[in-house]
Parts: structure tokens; C-alpha cells; sequence
């Protein structure tokens, strides 16, 4: 489906800043031109993060009650959710952390960890704030593949220089509270693609970086989500993001065309043989240079 960028972005400017107020206010025939120039693979993954975030607030408010709990999303991958949770009533924190599979959190110096808890502490993550709220849970979240960055981010928030160590702060993979929604609508295929990223609302921050934390933490101070198209693009996700969460039609959204497209690009026989030898070209290269230090 082409599109129509320039009629796209006068729309979009019609709306002004894209909330869910303000798209709930915009005339139906603004409406209408988006959501024919948006692409389908765009309105699904626009359904899909509304899907989950409900999912997410039905499962949190049953299992801890309405307004007690917090939502800390970690790093990109569930940024776009963790942003609409909060425009969904619930308490929601993204944290720019990312790297944590390579690296380990030992040796991170001491005025990295001042800067970094005193972003957590901007955001409301303070031990004073923990121990205020007791009875609240504050939730670390993200996309797993084995579990091991989610631990990890733990263990860095309850080292005693930054948040320390309370029964309050908890981890949760996303996939456990999405349950069989996870395989079934394929999110584990769509984190695994990055599919979310690119709606992100804080930039990457290696765990060895901690002290760039306030240069990531927000979209208007990430070069990647500067180009115009790249702004009109996110513009029209989140767009689509509000204007499926009014209209409530994700219910029953599957990301077909999302899927075939992946499926094409990643996992086709000529993608596999690309990757492999893209694999093959880096070990010769490794090789080479190990034959040259001998």
C-alpha cells in the first residue's frame, strides 16, 4: 500500500500533539484519510501493543488491584506499551537499560550509578518511594528470551546504591502475563524482529553507558526518531495506537500481514542462506586475524 506521507502529515498536524484526547477529538474526515493511508502492517502492530496493554492492566488489576502497582518497562521493546498503559490510568515508568545479555552488571562505576538513580529517582523509583508505598508492587517488565536480562536488570535495581533490596520491587516477563496470547498472536516473534522499537519512547542505553541516561530519555532527544519521515511514521503508529483503543477493535487482531512479511524477510530459504553466509564471512575474518597474531 503506497502512502501518501505529505497528506499524512497535514492530518496528523490537524490533530496537533498525538494523544488520546486529542484524537478523540479530531473531525471524521481527518480520521478517515489516516486510516486509509495507514499501512496494514502498521494497523496491526498499532492493535497488537493496544491488545497487549489491555491484557496487561486486566491481568495486573486482578492480580494486585486497580492503582497499586507500578509498570517499570525496561528498555525499548515494551516502551510503546508501557506509554499507552499510562495513558490508560495505570502508574507506568519506561527506563531506558539495554545490553544487560552481554554485560553484567559488576563494575559499573559509582558516579555512573549516582547519575542513573537520579534519573529512577525523577521518575518516582527512589527508596523512599518504595518503602512510602509498601503495599504497592513495583513491576520490572520486559520481552524475555531466556530470562536472563530481566534478572539482571533486577539485581542492578536492588543493588544498594540504587534502589536496594525490597519485597515490593518484582520482575515479570511479558510473556507471563500474557500467557498463551504471547505464541498465539506471535509477540515472540515480533520482539524477537525489534517490531516495537522503532516506537519506542526512549532511546538505547548500554548498561555500560549509564551516565548518557538523560540524552536517551525521551523521543526528542534521539537522533534515529528525528528524520520527517521517521517523525510521521511514529505519528501515525500512535495515531492508530489511540484510534484503535477508542474504537476498541483489537480484540481480535493477528498480525497476518505483519507475519508474512517477517517470515519473508528473516526465515525465507534465501534470507537463511544469506544469514549464514554473512556467519561464515565473520568467522574467516576472525580466522585471519588470529592466523596474523601467531
Amino acid at each position: 500500500m503506497a502512502v501518501n506521507f505529505s497528506l499524512c502529515h497535514t492530518s496528523l498536524d490537524k490533530i496537533g500533539k498525538i494523544t488520546l484526547g486529542n484524537v478523540s477529538k479530531a473531525n471524521e474526515t481527518t480520521l478517515n484519510v489516516l486510516r486509509q493511508n495507514t499501512p496494514l502492517r502498521l494497523k496491526e502492530l498499532a492493535q497488537l501493543n493496544c491488545f497487549a496493554a489491555d491484557k496487561i492492566k486486566t491481568e495486573l488489576d486482578k492480580a494486585y488491584g486497580k492503582n497499586n502497582y507500578a509498570v517499570v518497562a525496561i528498555g525499548r521493546s515494551l516502551s510503546s506499551i508501557a506509554e499507552l498503559l499510562g495513558s490508560m490510568g495505570v502508574d507506568s515508568k519506561i527506563i531506558p537499560l539495554s545490553g544487560l545479555r552481554r554485560h553484567g552488571i559488576e563494575g559499573i562505576k559509582k558516579d555512573n550509578l549516582r547519575i542513573y538513580k537520579t534519573f529512577l529517582a525523577q521518575k518516582g523509583l527512589s527508596k523512599a518511594e518504595i518503602r512510602k508505598n509498601q503495599e504497592k508492587k513495583y513491576i520490572l517488565m520486559d520481552y524475555t528470551y531466556y530470562g536472563r536480562s530481566l534478572k539482571k536488570a533486577e539485581e542492578l535495581f536492588r543493588k544498594k546504591e540504587i534502589l536496594g533490596n525490597f519485597d515490593n520491587l518484582i520482575s515479570l516477563s511479558i510473556s507471563e502475563v500474557l500467557k498463551k496470547e504471547y505464541e498465539g498472536r506471535h509477540f515472540s516473534k515480533l520482539f524477537a524482529c525489534n517490531r516495537f522499537k522503532d516506537y519506542a519512547f526512549v532511546g538505547k542505553l548500554d548498561i555500560n553507558r549509564l551516565q548518557d541516561v538523560f540524552k536517551v530519555c525521551s523521543p526528542d532527544r534521539v537522533k534515529d526518531y528525528q528524520g520527517n519521515i521517521n517523525q510521521t511514521i511514529r505519528k501515525l503508529f500512535w495515531f492508530n495506537v489511540f484510534d484503535s483503543l477508542i474504537k476498541k477493535d483489537f480484540k481480535n487482531v493477528m498480525p497476518i500481514n505483519e507475519i508474512a512479511a517477517l517470515n519473508k524477510h528473516y526465515y525465507s530459504p534465501e534470507a537463511v542462506n544469506n544469514y549464514l553466509k554473512r556467519e561464515m564471512e565473520k568467522m574467516q575474518n576472525a580466522f585471519e586475524v588470529l592466523s596474523a597474531l601467531r
